[in-house]
């Protein structure tokens, strides 16, 4: 598939997070899909000289991604320019952009996904906080990239949505747990019995690679668009990345009560639970 080269330029806050974060991200899609477009970013608010914030660094690598060489850069009126689309990263942002070039083609992140969404700037945050606004975003623009190519193509951009109304409550869970899940942590829980029993003895990192693996097939097992178990499994493993030595009793035991909650479909206040651990 050929396609005349076209330039967007993403910007955010400072271009130390989000932003840069979101140009790997739809680099990444734009190549999945034959486009060899110029992805950049930009900040509005000058930490010009700055690298990647390690945290969302990190998340970019838990996503296969990578953004090592990012320098932070401010926003110029050369820079807006030469773009053929600014994508903001929030509504606040494409305000600003808004009044300063007025006959530019822009669009935040959750307009070009038809939603009243904007990714919170999760700067200061642990890793897990940055990896599910990275996934958000990923989203966002996953659903956002017809109308990506048709502002490429000269559109305009779309009017800002209303917000959405509150969203219904979720359906109780069950109250079986999936059989498949359930053996699943079952196995789990197995090696941590073990890792408890023998805790002199055991082989920690090997222990911890076996939880990992087995943890991560819950990942394909999600309910529905509702259900966090990606994830939920992806903040347990980076905690578990961390611990360079067997955990204490009272970590292990609240490792096995995480374990034993992911039989079921989790949500948002399960995941922001297990991102709250500290080391």
């Amino acid at each position: 598939m050929s396609h005349t080269t076209q330039s967007i330029l993403i910007v955010g806050a400072a271009d130390t997070g989000r932003a840069p974060i979101a140009v790997a991200l739809l680099r990444r899609m734009a190549q999945e899909r034959g486009y060899s477009w110029h992805i950049a970013s930009a900040g509005v608010v000058g930490h010009d000289d700055d690298p990647l914030q390690p945290a969302a660094r990190d998340a970019l690598a838990v996503l296969g991604l990578a953004a090592d060489d990012h320098i932070a850069r401010s926003l110029t009126d050369e820079l807006a320019a030469t773009a053929n689309v600014l994508i903001a990263v929030d509504s606040g942002i494409a305000r600003v952009l808004r009044s300063r070039y007025p006959q530019a083609t822009i669009a935040s992140l959750g307009e070009l996904a038809g939603r009243a969404r904007d990714i919170p700037d999760p700067a200061g945050m642990q890793v897990g906080a940055w990896l599910h606004y990275s996934r958000e975003m990923e989203q966002l623009l996953r659903e956002g990239f017809a109308r990506i190519v048709a502002l490429l193509g000269g559109e305009t951009a779309p009017a800002a949505p209303q917000p959405a109304a509150a969203p219904s409550p979720a359906p109780p869970a069950p109250e079986e747990p999936p059989a498949e899940r359930q053996a699943i942590c079952a196995r789990a829980t197995r090696l941590l019995d073990a890792i408890q029993a023998m805790p002199d003895v055991i082989d920690w990192p090997a222990a911890r690679g076996r939880i990992q693996t087995t943890l991560a097939e819950l990942i394909p097992l999600a309910a529905a668009p509702t259900d966090l178990t990606a994830l939920y499994v992806e903040a347990i493993n980076l905690w578990l990345t961390r611990q360079t030595a067997v955990p204490a009793a009272d970590r292990l035991e609240r490792l096995r009560a995480a374990i034993e909650r992911a039989q079921q479909p989790v949500g948002q206040a399960e995941v922001a639970e297990v991102m709250r651990w500290s080391d």
